[in-house]
């Protein structure tokens, strides 16, 4: 039961619980070669999946064995601020598929974020605090970078919006790239591949 912040716990610190520093992280600590030999499991080959998305089966996992991945490179079964991490620097594409770069520009930042110092902003005044509050003056680092995961619904939107996307999120087809463009006649006949015969008369 909790009153205003008060648990049978004692005060909480939402902001404390919530930063990186209060969990120690080992991301930085293992081989990059480990995580790619873990990825390497999970390739889709030549398979449906691979022909279906027209991706390269090789160097394409699904999206869904990060969690297997994640829980293979520990050996163990991960803990909650750590699936948090995880998730938070690899997994904000919709695409059903990642590719090996997009894991690899992930797990950079993911080991950045693992070794990294950068704490929350803190106060020791209030008129500090207030005049930055009133100037919107905004720290040198994003909360993507101090803390585990979004804290609130309305810091779910955007959080991941500071990130690269990936390079198959940026490919834009150009009009006379498309199939219909390519395979557009001057009339129904030359486009659908036949002869359109008149209704008799």
């Amino acid at each position: 039961m909790s009153f205003f912040g008060l648990t049978s716990l004692g005060p909480q610190d939402t902001i404390k619980d919530a930063a990186k520093t209060s969990q120690e992280y080992i991301f930085h600590t293992i081989p990059v070669d480990d995580y790619v030999d873990q990825f390497n499991k999970y390739l889709i080959g030549e398979s449906d999946i691979s022909v279906a998305l027209e991706v390269d089966g090789s160097t394409h996992i699904v999206r869904a064995k990060l969690g297997d991945i994640l829980k293979d490179v520990l050996g163990r079964q991960p803990r909650k601020f750590e699936l948090d991490a995880w998730f938070t620097h690899l997994d904000f594409d919709r695409s059903g598929v990642m590719g090996l770069d997009e894991y690899l520009k992930g797990l950079d930042r993911l080991i950045a974020f693992s070794a990294g110092t950068v704490s929350p902003a803190t106060f020791t005044s209030f008129d500090t605090q207030r005049v930055t509050h009133i100037h919107h003056t905004r720290v040198d680092y994003e909360p993507q970078s101090t803390l585990r995961g979004p804290l609130t619904t309305a810091q779910e939107v955007g959080w991941h919006a500071t990130k690269p996307a990936p390079p198959e999120a940026a490919t834009r087809h150009t009009l006379g790239s498309t199939d219909v463009s390519r395979g557009e006649g001057r009339d129904a006949a030359s486009y659908y591949g036949h002869f359109i015969c008149g209704g008799a008369t």
